[in-house]
């Protein structure tokens, strides 16, 4: 798997929004993944930003560690990418309240994607 790559975020308790970005690289395509995660992917196809709506709720389905006392003190997000064929994997790594929790996204299609939201109007 790749190295973590250490991003900057925001949490904003109120809307249960985290956003993740690295103010170093450009964007070159934002995708709609899903109803809760949007992609900014760099021009060479690296992770330059995610941004997860209601995230408290969708990630504490997936690990029950992470929740909204969990995000308002986080410390340090890393996030780690690795492609295989057509897909790219994305998992974040999570410090607060001194621990450490890794959780793995769904994967990405790369070649041909329609978003979810776009393809179901």
């Amino acid at each position: 798997m790749d190295q973590k790559i250490k991003f900057n975020f925001e949490y904003s308790n109120e809307d249960d929004i985290l956003s993740i970005f690295d103010y170093d690289k450009s964007i070159d395509e934002s995708i709609e993944f899903n109803e809760f995660i949007n992609v900014d992917l760099g021009k060479n196809g690296e992770v330059a930003g995610l941004e997860i709506f209601d995230v408290s709720k969708f990630l504490s389905v997936l690990n029950k560690s992470i929740s909204k006392d969990f995000l308002n003190n986080l410390e340090k997000v890393e996030l780690v990418q690795a492609d295989y064929r057509n897909n790219i994997f994305i998992a974040i790594v999570f410090y607060s309240h001194g621990k450490q929790v890794y959780q793995q996204l769904p994967p990405l299609q790369k070649r041909d994607y329609v978003s979810p939201l776009i393809a179901s109007t």
